[in-house]
Order: C-alpha cells, then sequence, then structure tokens
C-alpha cells in the first residue's frame, strides 16, 4: 500500500514546506478512526489549530473507514479534541501517545 503526500489549504495560507519540529516543545500524535467521508471534515477542523495536522491516513477499506494519525502539540491536546468532537458525528479517538512513541511504533528510533 503507498501513502502520498500533499497539501491542502481550505482557505487557509499553505506554506512551501512544512515547519520544522521546534526543540522543546512536546509533540504528540492523536489517532482517530472516522467513516471514510467524514475524513475531510478532519483535516477541515485542524485548519486553524496552530502546528496540528494529519501525518498519515490509513484507509481501512472493508469498513469503509480511516485511521488519522494526527500529530499536535501535546499542549493543545484537549483543544484539538474538542474542535474534532464538535465536527464528528462518529468516530473513534484512540490514544493520545508521545512523538518518541510513535516514531518507535514505525520502527524509527531517531527524531525525524
Amino acid at each position: 500500500m503507498a501513502y502520498a503526500a500533499y497539501c491542502e489549504s481550505f482557505g487557509a495560507i499553505a506554506a512551501v514546506s512544512s515547519p520544522p519540529l521546534r526543540a522543546g516543545l512536546d509533540w504528540a500524535v492523536l489517532d482517530v478512526t472516522v467513516p471514510s467521508r467524514d475524513a475531510l471534515r478532519v483535516r477541515r477542523a485542524l485548519v486553524n489549530c496552530p502546528q496540528a495536522g494529519v501525518l498519515r491516513c490509513i484507509p481501512q477499506l472493508d469498513e469503509q473507514r480511516v485511521r488519522l494519525e494526527i500529530r499536535l502539540p501535546a499542549h493543545l491536546a484537549q483543544d484539538v479534541m474538542q474542535r474534532l468532537m464538535a465536527c464528528l458525528p462518529s468516530g473513534e479517538m484512540g490514544p493520545l501517545i508521545s512523538w518518541r512513541s510513535h516514531l518507535q511504533r514505525h520502527g524509527l528510533s531517531h527524531e525525524c
């Protein structure tokens, strides 16, 4: 299965490249599973969340759902969760894990 990298703006100003990870800022990753038709709604909800964005979209074709891995500053986790719950009629929020745990989960041991 292949993954594609792309940029969506939804009215926001798109940067030429993604901002670098700032040292000293604690990053977290939130897993959210939603029906495929609601994935766009999640992306739109994250547009105005500073430094939050979808890292990976993993389709679950048999269930017509997608699992989104969302990177966000750890101190904004509650705000991002509230924003997602307000815009989604259904979905599942998975664990909120640290950036380091996320990298280890995917077999990486260094800070990217």
